[in-house]
């Protein structure tokens, strides 16, 4: 889904991947706590019982959005990595399409911003317990990508770092705070939000540069 869009689309309503783009949507109007399974089936233009068919509970629910989440960053993130370019070009082009990848899947990222400080603190069942720290794994393994290119750059001498693990999660926390401040906003060219990303990121990086 890209949240330059959010309206989901008329066909197979009801579907799986239907109802995970209604959720991510109603997360982040609603949040995470108080986001309801009525929510996500008045966003859907379908019944309760439709969503209860492909998902048992909103945690459920929750956790679908957040693998999809993290799945729309490595989709964007990968094809960079083992680019041949020298390292301080490639995090920047990785921080790019980290930051471009937050606007255009907003309501999945901000779900995810959302949802993580709810769920490690709330009751849930060992099993959600259990399926969130796969979760943060994931998310984890994400970051190791970033901290690869910052240990190779430190390496090669295109970039200053004087602690690998603390810049990389500096990097990613500047860049998703974008979803805490950038709004949709229809009127909005695609190249002005393009601008707005590559331009948060450049600033971020340069920081880094030796």
């Amino acid at each position: 889904m890209n949240a330059r869009d959010p309206e989901l689309s008329q066909r197979k309503v009801g579907s799986r991947q239907q109802i995970i783009e209604a959720a991510a949507v109603c997360f982040m109007k609603y949040g995470v706590e108080k986001a309801t399974m009525d929510h996500m089936a008045r966003e859907l233009g379908s019944t309760k019982g439709r969503v209860y068919h492909h998902f048992g509970s909103k945690n459920e629910i929750y956790f679908a959005v957040y693998r999809e989440a993290m799945q729309f960053c490595f989709d964007a993130v990968l094809p960079i990595v083992d680019q041949p370019m020298p390292s301080d070009k490639k995090l920047l082009e990785m921080a790019c399409a980290h930051a471009r990848v937050m606007m255009d899947t907003l309501p999945f990222q901000r779900s995810i911003r959302q949802g993580v400080n709810y769920y490690l603190h709330a009751n849930e069942t060992r099993t959600d317990r259990e399926v969130l720290t796969e979760l943060i794994t994931r998310r984890n393994d994400y970051e190791d990508l970033f901290r690869k290119v910052l240990q190779e750059g430190l390496a090669d001498g295109t970039l200053s770092v004087p602690d690998v693990a603390i810049a990389g999660r500096a990097i990613l926390g500047a860049l998703n705070s974008l979803v805490d401040w950038y709004r949709i906003r229809p009127e909005q060219s695609r190249s002005e939000q393009m601008r707005i990303a590559d331009t948060l990121a450049t600033t971020i990086v340069r920081g880094l540069l030796a």
